[in-house]
C-alpha cells in the first residue's frame, strides 16, 4: 500500500507558519539594528573627528543620548517580538473569528511599531552621517 506521508495543513496552520516566518524576519531585523547601534556608539566615541569644531562634542553627546533611547526601544521591541511568537501559536486555540482577529490585530500593531522604529532610526542615522561626514579627519595626524 502506498502511503502519502505528507501531512496536509489546515488554513490556520499555514497562516501561523507565515506569521512565524514574519516574526523571525523581525527578530533578524532588530538584531541587525542592535549591531548598527553598537557600531554607532563606537563611531560617536571614536577620536576620528577634526578638532576645533564649534559645539562638536555637545552635538556628539546629543547623538549619543538619542542613540541610547533607540537602544532601549530596540530591546523592548525585541522582547515584544519574542513574546509575540507565543501569541501567534494561540491562534490554534481560537474557537471563533473574533479571537483570530484579536491575534491578527496584535500582529499588525507590532509590525507597525517595528516599521515606525525603522523609519525613525533610518532618519536618525542620516542626521549623524550628514553632520559627521565632513568632520572626519583624513589622517590620524590631522587636527
Amino acid at each position: 500500500m502506498n502511503r502519502n506521508t505528507s501531512r496536509s495543513f489546515s488554513a490556520n496552520e499555514k497562516e501561523i507558519e507565515l506569521l512565524l516566518k514574519e516574526n523571525n524576519r523581525w527578530k533578524e531585523r532588530l538584531a541587525y539594528f542592535n549591531e548598527e547601534i553598537n557600531f554607532l556608539n563606537l563611531y560617536l566615541g571614536a577620536d576620528i573627528f577634526k578638532k576645533n569644531i564649534l559645539n562638536l562634542y555637545e552635538r556628539l553627546q546629543i547623538f549619543y543620548d538619542t542613540l541610547q533611547n533607540f537602544k532601549q526601544e530596540n530591546v523592548e521591541l525585541t522582547r515584544e517580538v519574542h513574546n509575540h511568537r507565543y501569541d501567534i501559536e494561540g491562534i490554534l486555540e481560537c474557537e471563533d473569528i473574533s479571537c483570530e482577529v484579536f491575534y491578527h490585530d496584535q500582529h499588525l500593531n507590532l509590525e507597525q511599531k517595528i516599521l515606525k522604529f525603522a523609519q525613525k532610526f533610518r532618519k536618525f542615522k542620516l542626521e549623524i552621517y550628514s553632520y559627521t561626514g565632513g568632520l572626519l579627519r583624513q589622517t590620524s595626524k590631522e587636527n
